[in-house]
């Protein structure tokens, strides 16, 4: 009896914390709180209707920042690129449960008048990547693993910027020769973005950004965040801001890819 009462007081428990503000963790280099919080405003209105508790997005622009609130089990859900949310797995009971479809890899790019055009061309050359724990810098060190470079020797200099701003702001002050930014991104830089960039090599590719759930959530709240999720195609403010950065829908995680993609970041 006494097991079955602890249970039951655990079961309210957690019905109470679903019913409080759900706070969404969205992992945002680019935009500002501010920002982000109004560009969301049809998601978070349509997840607070359906989900039946208040849905507000916090946006975190750094790695170490997202991992301690996730830690602290701060987020009922979570919006980052694949590593960080198997990393917040590990470390809190984050479950990936649906994601943005397609792919993403790490393109090492240099300006065509440069002349870089090869993986041999980079030696002795500058190089820049966004921050040491993005997974995009993850998949590109994994890459020149393969390839038996050691960045350290094989290049003239390294350097690791807060965000791909500062890749790119680095490209256009000439402070680096070739730069490391994710495939969608390397594709705007050569047509909105008004550079002229030679695509130099590009890394294994890795699950495209990703919702997880607190692990800890009942299954039936869990299975309803999911649901919302996946139909939030549907509601054409929910995706407004979503299908403006090209993603049309969500899709269920494989999470075979992500085990496997763990794997091949991984430092041996």
């Amino acid at each position: 009896m006494k097991k079955l009462w602890v249970m039951g007081l655990w079961l309210c428990a957690m019905t109470a914390n679903a019913s409080d503000t759900l706070f969404i963790g969205f992992q945002d280099y680019n935009r500002s709180p501010i920002q982000s919080a109004q560009d969301s405003r049809g998601f978070t209105a349509y997840l607070t209707r359906v989900l039946g508790v208040p849905v507000k997005v916090e946006t975190i622009r750094e790695h170490d920042k997202l991992i301690a609130e996730a830690k602290q089990k701060r987020f009922g859900l979570m919006f980052a690129p694949a590593s960080m949310i198997m990393e917040a797995n590990v470390v809190a009971g984050y479950e990936p449960v649906v994601r943005v479809p397609g792919q993403l890899a790490a393109a090492f790019a240099a300006p065509a008048a440069s002349g870089i055009a090869f993986p041999e061309d980079m030696k002795g050359k500058r190089i820049g990547f966004t921050d040491k724990n993005s997974m995009i810098t993850l998949l590109a060190l994994a890459k020149l693993r393969d390839m038996k470079i050691n960045p350290a020797k094989y290049f003239k200099s390294v350097t690791y910027y807060n965000d791909i701003d500062g890749v790119y702001t680095a490209f256009k002050y000439h402070l680096i020769d070739i730069g490391v930014a994710n495939s969608i991104v390397y594709s705007s830089w050569n047509t909105a973005g008004g550079m002229d960039l030679n695509l130099i090599m590009q890394s294994q590719g890795a699950p495209h950004l990703t919702f997880a759930v607190r692990g800890d959530y009942p299954a039936e709240f869990k299975k309803k965040i999911t649901d919302a999720l996946l139909n939030a195609y549907k509601d054409p403010a929910a995706m407004q801001s979503f299908r403006g950065a090209g993603f049309p829908n969500f899709e269920p995680v494989d999470i075979a890819q992500y085990k496997a993609m763990m794997a091949y970041i991984a430092v041996k």
